[in-house]
């Protein structure tokens, strides 16, 4: 079991920086550092956007070398119960004002796959979880797509922005 333990976290951290081979090329993009939250959208399946978490809404995604991270997305600062001036709802369920989950992240370049093994998340029925989102990595901007949930057409989609040191 322990053999098995450090074969894992092996891989993982292996996962996580970038080392350069004898012909300089790198082979693996290291996820380590501080990420912001670019745009957060809903994509459907006719090609239109919807914006769940508003039109502007912040987030700060942290992932440490060994591969832990923590990720947090708030709603665009709007008020979050009540009826605005044009009449429309203004109170929200709890998963459109806020998703922030921790635990252990995990890159698969070959198959374009992160994968977040969620310890605790705001979104209870998450805890324990593993969730494969396919992703894409240009430069400093990571975006990946979360799968539809049941009954749904839309693919929920996080673009995030390096922070540079």
């Amino acid at each position: 079991m322990r053999f098995l333990s450090g074969l894992l976290l092996t891989g993982v951290l292996a996962s996580f920086t970038a080392t350069a081979s004898d012909s300089g090329h790198m082979t693996m993009p290291s996820l380590a550092g501080s990420w912001t939250l670019k745009a957060a959208y809903d994509l459907h399946k006719d090609g239109s956007k919807s914006y769940g978490f508003g039109p502007q809404p912040q987030g700060i995604l942290l992932i440490d070398t060994q591969g832990r991270y923590s990720l947090q997305v708030f709603r665009s600062n709007e008020p979050t119960s009540g009826v605005d001036a044009k009449g429309m709802r203004t109170d929200f369920k709890p998963s459109e004002l806020a998703s922030t989950h921790y635990g252990r992240v995990s890159l698969d370049p070959q198959a374009h796959t992160v994968s977040f093994h969620i310890e605790l998340s705001y979104i209870q029925r998450w805890n324990g979880t593993v969730q494969v989102r396919p992703y894409t990595l240009t430069g400093d901007v990571l975006s990946y797509q979360v799968p539809p949930q049941p009954g749904s057409d839309t693919v929920a989609v996080s673009e995030w922005q390096r922070v540079k040191s």
